[in-house]
């Protein structure tokens, strides 16, 4: 059975992505709302699939700082960002940092259970 983790620092955005993963098969899911418990859980539970928010904070892209934590423990981490942030150099930067995908919100349930399925 895969783990996966959410990190999100919204509530209500690790429940939806829940819910939908949970519909995928996805049974062993864990959620994280800030850097420190997002590498914290990485370490405790080695999930199969990150999928990682960018905007964690008002001032700052926090989820750069979590994906260059969890390379460095794992860099054979499978980490899929999900952030409304389309700037094509985030994007870039992510996937040179070792991202394995990047998905764009708002997205649709579909896409998101499709891009899970590739590394199911």
């Amino acid at each position: 059975m895969k783990k996966v983790l959410i990190v999100d620092n919204s509530s209500y955005m690790r429940m939806f992505v829940k819910k939908i993963i949970e519909k995928g098969g996805f049974q062993s899911i864990f959620g994280a709302s800030n850097k420190q418990e997002a590498v914290e859980l990485f370490k405790l539970e080695k999930p199969d699939i990150v999928l990682l928010d960018l905007n964690m904070s008002e001032v700052r892209l926090d989820g750069v700082e979590v994906l260059t934590d969890i390379m460095k423990i794992d860099p054979n981490a499978v980490v899929l960002i999900m952030s409304a942030v389309g700037h094509e150099e985030v994007k870039d930067e992510c996937i040179k940092l070792g991202a394995s995908g990047y998905i764009r919100k708002p997205f649709h349930t579909e896409t998101l259970l499709k891009t899970l399925e590739e590394y199911k």
